[in-house]
């Protein structure tokens, strides 16, 4: 099966806001793509990026909407999951818990009037009109911004719950194992069979492996959990690993150093280096 890859939201930002180095490297990037990887959307990078959307007002509606058309403007990208729908589908073949969230929905929903519309109050309040397809009668298309943002927040106040956890019992980190049950617990919400809790294990050492470091520091240093909730956001990307077909490429060579002791290092990629090597 042909490999998959999928982009953190600073280089599409970087891209988006006329980068230069960025920019030329994404062009080329893309051209070899081509035969090599197929190209995918993570749910958490289109997340952060209309969460912008969402967040900012009418001066910088427009400037969001780009890097999302930078985002999905590539032939044949295909959208991921929320992260942890994808453990439930992908790990666990369980059915998928959120419908308004699916790939479809923000294939065929979300992008079609995110392109059409003009401001935030005609997404807000379904002023986007769409032909949903040929034949078919236009419709007015509200797209709820705010769920997207109660959706971070929401998975914000999970991770801090996360960090405190592994605080306790003598600040000394979970295992791996506790871990798994956590995430089937909040994040996948599955049983927490004792299968589960073996598959889960494996699938998110990346995760775990990240957790772990931020858990060091958070113990043994001055790290403090409110001021850097953006490592939620990098946690859930790792999620994406539990498939040993996709690769994630990013800029943040800080997030790359957390995954030294990480079986699943070699599929994170620093993105001058991925532009150089494919």
């Amino acid at each position: 099966m042909a490999q998959s890859v999928y982009f953190d939201s600073q280089i599409i930002i970087g891209v988006s806001d006329g980068d230069g180095l960025i920019s030329a490297a994404w062009k080329e990037v893309l051209a070899k793509l081509a035969g090599r990887y197929k190209y995918r959307v993570s749910f958490t990078t289109f997340m952060e990026i209309v969460n912008a959307l969402a967040g900012g007002d009418d001066d910088h509606f427009e400037q969001n909407r780009k890097r999302l058309l930078v985002l999905t403007d590539v032939a044949d990208c295909g959208f991921l999951p929320i992260p942890g729908q994808f453990i439930r589908t992908a790990v666990l073949g369980l059915p998928s818990e959120r419908p308004e969230f699916t790939p479809e929905q923000l294939e065929k929903v979300w992008m079609p009037a995110i392109k059409d519309a003009h401001d935030k109050k005609s997404l807000l309040f379904g002023e986007v009109v769409m032909a949903l397809s040929p034949g078919a009668v236009d419709l007015n298309v509200a797209i709820d911004l705010p769920s997207l943002r109660k959706e971070m927040e929401d998975g914000k106040k999970v991770w801090a719950d996360q960090l405190r956890l592994a605080k306790d019992d003598g600040k000394k980190m979970p295992s791996v194992e506790s871990y798994a049950a956590f995430v089937l617990d909040f994040d996948v919400h599955a049983p927490r069979t004792p299968h589960n809790v073996e598959k889960i294990s494996r699938a998110l050492n990346a995760a775990y492996c990240h957790l772990a470091d931020i858990h060091h520091r958070s113990t043994k240093g001055s790290y403090r959990v409110d001021r850097n909730l953006e490592d939620w956001i990098d946690n859930q990307q790792l999620f994406y690993l539990a498939d040993p077909d996709l690769t994630f490429v990013t800029a943040d060579r800080r997030l790359i150093a957390k995954l030294t002791n990480s079986l699943d290092r070699n599929r994170v990629r620093e993105f001058t280096e991925f532009a150089k090597a494919i």
